[in-house]
């Protein structure tokens, strides 16, 4: 009788153990992806909570796959995920930074013509807000 309230204890604790562990790593998990959010708008003077819309309404996943917007599942441009935080070149031919990034979004095509990418005449401001969750999917 002892021993099996002793393995009933056990149980509950390692239990307990795990549960504690598993709340302790999701805070972990949802810190850093505040952080990275965070830095993101930092970097690119947007804010990435308001991007969805706005690449919804301009058509951005009629040819990109983009995590997080609804029917982005494009295949004629890159898919614009995690990866691409740790692109060297956007387009090709710019150095990956979140003012070049911006200026792509904005015009692509006057920066290289023979892009399929559209330039897209957004505002400034819808530019640094796509950018910013851009890159806050790293």
């Amino acid at each position: 009788m002892r021993s099996d309230l002793a393995r009933l204890i056990g149980g509950a604790l390692a239990a307990i153990l795990l549960l504690a562990a598993a709340v302790g790593a999701a805070a972990l998990w949802t810190d850093r992806r505040e952080r990275v959010r965070h830095e993101s708008d930092v970097a690119t003077g947007g804010v990435g909570a308001r991007a969805i819309p706005i690449m919804t309404a301009n058509g951005c996943s009629g040819c990109h796959t983009i995590p997080g917007v609804p029917g982005a599942q494009g295949q004629v441009g890159p898919r614009l995920d995690g990866s691409l935080a740790g692109r060297v070149y956007i387009g090709g031919v710019l150095a990956n930074n979140p003012e070049n990034l911006i200026r792509w979004i904005r015009s692509a095509r006057e920066i290289n013509p023979h892009t399929a990418m559209p330039s897209t005449r957004i505002t400034e401001q819808q530019a640094r807000d796509i950018a910013a969750y851009l890159y806050a999917l790293r």
